[in-house]
């Protein structure tokens, strides 16, 4: 087996997103990379517009579909299915590779590839297009992680194929928060590779991104009864530690909110 990725695979899920869907394809074409990248693309019914643009460039793609499916996670695990490369990489409608040396880095840099899974920094993106600084944080640390101080954008992550077969697929019954319940399920099998090199540009405005602070410490609750992981110890310990440190992140959240009402801007999503 090689040391070295020899192909890497690009799985994009999108529904009803059309210009999204044509960005983040346009960003795996302009890849300048030494090796050869399959693009599977799992568009959930979104109507005839969207099957027209895929039939135009599905020479250019390893597989695509666009019928209903039963949501994103389902989408996903078609799509994994559907790979043959060393490495895959999840890169959902509207989100991009962030310049067209972002996959060749990747190549250049990781050895071992199908035993391995990692990350590297995205660029959040707004609606209006604005620059919302960069994310990913390093070195990794497992209890930050878990406890939701230091998410792992899913967007800047990758799998490898012999560790994505020992993952399993995504719990699709598990709801918004199933691309963290995976990672979190790797990081608790082995660390990340990580890269401190921003390789996406990733859309902030989708569902998963927007959920409110409570949603969100909720998901994270329910994955360590998933897993049987606990980072204060106990259940007990490890709920009460959670919903004290969700307390302050939504005072902090509404304290920063106010100060945009202030200067008149707009509130995020954060009940």
């Amino acid at each position: 087996m090689s040391s070295k990725i020899e192909k890497i695979s690009v799985v994009t899920i999108s529904f009803r997103d059309l210009d999204g869907l044509k960005k983040t394809v346009d960003s795996v074409r302009a890849q300048r990379c030494s090796v050869p990248i399959e693009h599977v693309v799992l568009d959930g019914g979104s109507g005839p517009e969207v099957e027209q643009y895929l039939e135009s460039i599905g020479a250019g793609l390893k597989y695509w579909r666009s019928e209903r499916d039963n949501g994103r996670y389902d989408a996903m695990n078609r799509g994994l299915a559907e790979t043959t490369g060393d490495i895959v990489w999840l890169m959902h409608s509207g989100d991009c590779f962030s310049d067209p040396g972002a996959l060749e880095y990747i190549v250049d840099n990781l050895a071992d590839p199908r035993e391995q899974w990692g990350y590297a920094k995205v660029r959040r993106v707004g609606a209006d297009g604005m620059d919302l600084g960069e994310w990913g944080f390093m070195p990794f640390d497992l209890h930050n992680f878990t406890i939701g101080k230091a998410p792992i954008p899913h967007q800047g992550s990758f799998v490898g194929a012999d560790f994505a077969k020992q993952l399993g697929p995504y719990d699709e019954t598990f709801g918004l928060a199933a691309d963290q319940l995976y990672l979190m399920r790797a990081a608790l099998i082995k660390p990340p590779v990580t890269f401190d090199r921003v390789v996406c540009d990733f859309d902030t405005t989708g569902a998963g991104t927007v959920r409110p602070i409570k949603e969100s410490f909720a998901d994270l609750r329910r994955a360590w009864d998933k897993l049987s992981h606990y980072p204060y110890g106990t259940r007990r310990r490890s709920r009460l530690q959670s919903k004290a440190i969700e307390l302050v992140v939504r005072m902090a959240f509404h304290g920063r909110e106010r100060v945009r009402a202030m200067l008149g801007r707009a509130p995020a999503n954060g009940g």
